[in-house]
């Protein structure tokens, strides 16, 4: 028997986030599953990270900047503003609420899932490169 992952719809993602934000139980959990949404880092990798003025963060797994899949996501999950404050202390719990979410079918998507929706997505929707200026000169010939 094979079983086959196939990655969640945007709005999947969306409506599980808010979901998860409702309940004062699975709110720091909404965080986590927002940044993993939008970042498709490991879970593991996102201790540390840090926060770039255009969106992008940093963690130590990659050397360039990780950019977000979809940019209205940082905004629409608020995920610098509702970052917990001390995320060391929260990051063990917020695992085992993931586990349980997943197990209670509170959201729909699991890790593995989004980490897949992130890379398929990444690999079709390329940022389209800006086109080169025509020269002033160019322009009147």
């Amino acid at each position: 028997m094979t079983y086959t992952i196939s990655p969640p719809l945007d709005q999947r993602v969306v409506d599980d986030f808010f979901h998860l934000l409702r309940s004062r139980k699975t709110s720091k959990l909404a965080w986590f599953y927002g940044m993993l949404a939008t970042y498709g880092v490991k879970p593991e990798n996102l201790k540390g990270f840090t926060w770039n003025d255009d969106g992008t963060i940093n963690v130590s797994s990659k050397k360039k900047p990780v950019r977000p899949m979809h940019p209205q996501w940082v905004f629409l999950f608020q995920l610098k503003e509702k970052q917990p404050p001390n995320l060391e202390s929260c990051w063990r719990d917020a695992w085992l609420l993931i586990y349980e979410a997943m197990a209670c079918k509170e959201v729909q998507c699991n890790v593995i899932e989004l980490l897949l929706a992130y890379k398929m997505r990444k690999a079709f929707y390329k940022p389209a490169k800006p086109l080169p200026q025509a020269s002033p000169v160019a322009a009147y010939v």
